[in-house]
């Protein structure tokens, strides 16, 4: 039993590794797409934010800052507790006749973590730049242009499309109308069996569910960055004049759309491999 608790362990570690590592690229490779287009959607609880301009070079430095705090997590971990100070307590006590002395105890001494300064001015700088970028963003909704400047370094790049210049002819039968509904129809399927299977006190009830559905969400993110690339530029004969005018108007926001499509796909299939492994294992340990 010892020894399966210490298997265990060591599994959440590895999965936790696993994710940190898996965000470390994502977010830097985000960040990347904001200096390149000079337009980043940021991700808010209400939903994607379009950044322009400034506020997408801020929403760069919110990831770079983010991507270095975690790599510096997945580096060096937890950090080690600070030993804890002692205190010397000098306790005077006078005896009477008729009393007996009892025993006093220094007070409790809990040991305090220690404070990366790399990670707090990570945080620091994520949090200026998240503040920032939505203040920015607020002008310009009011109409003051002071953040719409700079624009991207190279808004009209396809190098960070990569590799859709040559996989969209195989990405683009997954954004025909009956795949679509055959993936939407797999993941109500599995909903249904995942409620059912739970209903009945199924062990492992949501693990079909929760690990397919996002590799149905990357086949449908896939299908979409094939569609995007391909329809604004004629390719494959395709005729879009809707997508070809705006790639041709706004290309940074064009195709900073089309770069979040092919790393959406590639995010949800990362989920999907590291929570199969989490319930594989969760598995195993229930019935051991």
């Amino acid at each position: 039993m010892q020894a399966l608790r210490h298997e265990s362990v060591r599994s959440d570690e590895l999965l936790l590794g696993a994710a940190l590592a898996g965000c470390v690229p994502i977010l830097l490779v985000y960040g990347c797409a904001g200096l390149v287009y000079g337009n980043l959607p940021m991700f808010t609880p209400v939903g994607l934010v379009d950044m322009p301009g400034a506020c997408a070079w801020l929403t760069s430095a919110l990831a770079f800052a983010l991507a270095i705090l975690t790599t510096d997590w997945l580096v060096r971990g937890e950090l080690s507790l600070a030993p804890p100070k002692v205190a010397v307590t000098v306790v005077k006590q006078v005896w009477r006749p008729g009393t007996f002395p009892s025993p006093s105890l220094p007070p409790p001494v809990i040991a305090q973590p220690r404070s990366s300064a790399l990670r707090i001015g990570c945080l620091l700088v994520a949090a200026v730049a998240c503040a920032s970028a939505l203040v920015g963003r607020a002008t310009l909704a009011l109409g003051w242009q002071a953040f719409a400047r700079p624009g991207g370094l190279a808004p009209q790049a396809e190098w960070p499309l990569f590799p859709l210049q040559w996989a969209w002819p195989w990405l683009l039968p997954l954004a025909r109308r009956p795949v679509v509904l055959g993936l939407l129809g797999a993941g109500a399927v599995l909903l249904v069996a995942a409620y059912l299977m739970n209903w009945r006190k199924v062990r492992g009830a949501w693990f079909p569910f929760l690990t397919v559905l996002p590799m149905l969400m990357a086949l449908n993110f896939l299908g979409d960055a094939g569609f995007d690339f391909a329809a604004a530029r004629g390719l494959g004969g395709l005729n879009e004049p809707e997508l070809a005018s705006a790639l041709a108007q706004q290309p940074g926001r064009y195709n900073v759309f089309n770069f979040l499509s092919l790393w959406g796909a590639i995010g949800f299939g990362t989920v999907g491999l590291i929570l199969g492994f989490w319930f594989g294992r969760s598995r195993v340990m229930d019935e051991d």
